[in-house]
């Protein structure tokens, strides 16, 4: 008769240091994104109600409201499909009257369509950023729900249409822009 030895192979110190330094690079990749994400969506929107502050300072008030395409992000940080809301639209009121925005839509080339939420206000001198990802709807950040990208990264545009239909705004990029283009 002949008897099996069945011996395991002990895992060394040098492979448990190695799996400890592996999992530490992918925890500090993941800090990191989340970082640069986080960081650059706040510091263009302080630039941006900057802009529109500076705006409406040097105009008189005419009694009207003009809702605009002011600024698109259209190449999320990373993998698109996998950063939705890095992906988004700045929707902005230069005007002294708020906006009652609920039935417009926000177009691409393509035909995808995210229409705003029945009586949504956007109110005068504000800005609306619509997020191509999930998220809680708010006053200030709108969320489409889309599963992947919408907007193009060599070249697309965005149309923004009011509830009857009618073209109010429209942003095109090319993709040389680095990412992001302002429209106003």
């Amino acid at each position: 008769m002949y008897k099996v030895i069945n011996m395991k192979r002990g895992v060394s110190s040098i492979e448990y240091l190695f799996l400890i330094a592996v999992a530490l690079v992918i925890v500090l990749f993941v800090i990191h994104q989340l970082a640069v994400m986080t960081s650059d969506y706040t510091a263009v929107m302080e630039a941006i109600s900057n802009e529109i502050a500076q705006e409406l300072a040097n105009q008189s008030c005419n009694g009207t409201s003009e809702v605009v395409i002011y600024y698109v992000h259209y190449d999320a940080q990373g993998w698109d499909h996998s950063n939705l809301n890095d992906e988004y639209v700045v929707i902005a009121n230069l005007g002294c009257l708020d906006e009652n925005l609920g039935g417009w839509r926000l177009v691409d080339e393509k035909g995808h369509t995210y229409i705003f939420p029945s009586e949504f206000i956007l109110k005068a001198g504000k800005t609306v950023t619509v997020h191509t990802g999930s998220g809680t709807d708010t006053d200030t950040d709108l969320y489409w729900g889309e599963k992947s990208a919408v907007w193009n990264n060599d070249g697309d545009t965005a149309y923004l249409y009011d509830a009857s239909g009618n073209l109010v705004d429209s942003c095109s990029w090319t993709g040389k822009e680095g990412g992001a283009v302002s429209c106003h």
